[in-house]
């Protein structure tokens, strides 16, 4: 009984990890790839709320990949919405753009 106990709290607190580890990487990954651009990761996530955010990163971002497209000064952005990392990074954004968005009343202890 002990035994599966610890196995099932083992479980459930290496899953809160890699749950919360998301957002901090899609901040990180923010202010790597787009904070040349669009300035402090917070002050951008706060523009919009959490239904706006999933909207605009469905369908594998397709919409925001689209503004991006569509904006010329995003010119030098275009070689990682088209490659192979931006996709992968996707839930990593939407994570952390749902924990910060206008409606949720989060705050972080830094930017």
């Amino acid at each position: 009984m002990k035994k599966s106990t610890f196995i099932l709290l083992s479980c459930i607190s290496l899953c809160s990890v890699e749950l919360s580890a998301s957002v901090y990487k899609g901040h990180g990954l923010f202010k790597n790839m787009c904070l040349e651009c669009h300035g402090k990761a917070l002050e951008f996530v706060i523009n919009k709320n959490t239904k706006q955010w999933n909207d605009l990163l469905k369908d594998n971002a397709s919409a925001l990949v689209l503004i991006h497209l569509k904006a010329p000064e995003a010119q030098k952005s275009l070689e990682y919405f088209k490659g192979e990392r931006f996709p992968k990074h996707i839930i990593h954004y939407k994570d952390f753009f749902s924990e910060y968005a206008s409606d949720t009343g989060n705050v972080p202890a830094c930017d």
